[in-house]
């Protein structure tokens, strides 16, 4: 589940614009430091760890993401407790141990089915509902995804 939701927040637009100036800016200075090669002395090493400093800032940015995902799913759904979900004609319905959600479909604006999560996402925020994949039958993503 937390694979399905991370590639889910990497791949929303905001995300894909930060990305893309991330990789544009490290394109700029590879550039840069190609054709200035080692003339500049201090500079010359300004540059080159800023190369660095990107991809860094690219890979702790996934890592904060992927810890954030997993604390929101594991504070939702604790390892070792019991899941069902109940597919209802107007809802969905989430059960366990910290209790019962019911939600109708009317709260969610689109559906985006992983390898192990079915990502439900609200109406007008950016946040999603993860349901595990194997609770949920093919007939039940078909239902869910008409009424949405």
């Amino acid at each position: 589940m937390v694979g399905d939701a991370v590639l889910y927040a990497l791949t929303r637009p905001l995300a894909v614009i930060a990305y893309t100036a991330l990789l544009a800016a490290l394109i700029v200075n590879i550039v840069v430091l190609t054709i200035t090669g080692g003339a500049g002395g201090a500079r010359a090493v300004t540059l080159s760890w800023m190369p660095v400093a990107i991809v860094a800032l690219m890979v702790a940015s996934i890592m904060f993401t992927r810890a954030s995902v997993r604390r929101a799913i594991t504070t939702a759904m604790p390892s070792g407790t019991t899941v069902s979900v109940q597919v209802k004609e107007k809802s969905i319905q989430l059960i366990a141990e910290r209790g019962v959600s019911d939600m109708p479909y009317t709260t969610f604006t689109a559906v985006r089915v992983g390898k192990n999560a079915a990502l439900l996402r609200l109406r007008g925020e950016s946040v999603v509902t993860a349901v595990p994949r194997a609770l949920l039958s093919d007939e039940d993503i078909a239902l869910i995804r008409s009424r949405i």
